[in-house]
């Protein structure tokens, strides 16, 4: 009996787990004001979705226009400390001379991505995304 009650407290706990994850947000959608540079590719202002893959290897940047679109490598995932809360959401671009990398991605309920790393000195500038 004690076996059974093991293996039903078992299975919901992992049912509990893959619904939890599948509820996790895979996108974002937000409106950037100025020119930036992801994977060596610039884009245009305006807005953009974020969608991280399946595998969370890349983010995908997707104009909600016809415009263009791009993949940003995920270099890794930051842990810690979030910047906001986490049902909050931003992006940190790296600012140089007058040039924005596209450079860290928080989504709601998930610890960040960092797709880029500025060597040289630079200055962050965050977007927060609207819920």
């Amino acid at each position: 009996m004690k076996m059974k009650i093991a293996v039903a407290v078992s299975c919901v706990a992992l049912l509990a787990t893959v619904f939890g994850f599948a509820q996790a947000v895979k996108s974002i959608r937000v409106n950037i004001p100025f020119q930036f540079v992801v994977e060596g590719k610039t884009l245009p202002t305006g807005e953009y979705n974020l969608v991280r893959s399946e595998d969370e290897r890349t983010i995908e940047v997707v104009s909600t226009k016809k415009g263009p679109s791009t993949y940003a490598l995920v270099i890794t995932r930051l842990g810690g400390e979030i910047h906001t809360t986490p049902q909050d959401s931003h992006i940190v671009f790296d600012n140089v001379g007058n040039t924005y990398f596209l450079s860290e991605i928080w989504i709601p309920g998930m610890d960040g991505f960092l797709v880029h790393a500025t060597k040289e000195k630079h200055e962050h500038r965050t977007i927060s995304v609207p819920k």
